[in-house]
């Protein structure tokens, strides 16, 4: 039985590896827990369940963004760990990274996913603590059709934003509203104001590298993957010229970590 870990910076997520990894419709039965919770309540019912896992799992395929003191957790265990990093290329993926194993591996893991399950030019983005936002560029002129990682950005994902408005302005300490609506496209109070304002910082550079990725794509449409926490309100805030390729994809970083293991 082959067990998959990602070890996010809010959360970990794990699941079974699934019968068929390179299907479309791949189903992942997903468990999620806090990772502080896993790291400092070992004893809480989701802590004690990831562990249960971990005793009958064969392999561990782990993608770690969490840190060092998450994978301690697993040092007795350390035989059965297959610890994900980013290479040069595997799977018909390239890294053009100018050092690959600098890639963070949950978006190594989901560029992954994206290629082998979609097999298309995409720019993937993941909403969480940070956004991440990567270009997926595929070579279609080759015998053996294969793709290319081109590049991609990280910033603050929605709520380090307002975290950082709040902490720093004296007047904005406003509750963070998860989803307040903008009946006109303009705010009409203070935290609707801050809100329009943390939404619209990330839906603009997300415009511009979908924009940028085109250009690259050779007349081919480009999907925009959209994935993480955030992915739902950030699609409801798209203009239509992106809203028209936007597909939310669940759970990205443990479907590549699906790829890799099948592929082993």
């Amino acid at each position: 039985m082959k067990l998959l870990i990602d070890a996010g910076n809010t959360r970990t997520k794990w699941a079974w590896c699934p019968e068929k990894p390179l299907a479309l419709d791949m189903h992942l039965e997903m468990v999620a827990l806090e990772t502080q919770l896993w790291l400092h309540d070992s004893a809480c019912p989701d802590s004690q369940a990831l562990k249960a896992a971990i005793a009958l799992a064969d392999e561990i395929w782990v993608s770690n963004v969490a840190g060092a003191d998450w994978l301690q957790s697993l040092a007795n265990v350390k035989e059965k760990v297959i610890l994900i990093k980013a290479t040069p290329a595997i799977l018909g993926l390239n890294n053009s990274y100018s050092l690959p194993a600098q890639l963070g591996s949950d978006r190594w893991c989901s560029l992954l996913a994206v290629w082998r399950l979609h097999k298309q030019d995409a720019l993937v983005v993941t909403a969480g603590t940070a956004m991440t936002m990567d270009a997926l560029v595929t070579q279609t002129e080759a015998a053996e059709r294969t793709a290319t990682f081109t590049g991609g950005s990280i910033q603050p994902g929605l709520s380090l934003m307002w975290q950082s408005l709040q902490q720093g302005t004296a007047q904005l300490d406003y509750e963070y509203p998860h989803n307040s609506g903008l009946s006109n496209g303009f705010a009409r109070n203070s935290q609707q104001a801050m809100w329009a304002g943390c939404v619209q910082a990330l839906i603009a550079p997300m415009a511009s590298q979908f924009t940028q990725l085109q250009a690259l794509t050779q007349g081919r449409q480009p999907a925009l993957v959209l994935s993480g926490g955030d992915a739902i309100i950030l699609q409801r805030y798209l203009p239509d010229a992106l809203s028209l390729n936007a597909i939310i994809v669940d759970n990205l970083v443990l479907k590549g970590l699906a790829c890799l293991a099948e592929s082993n």
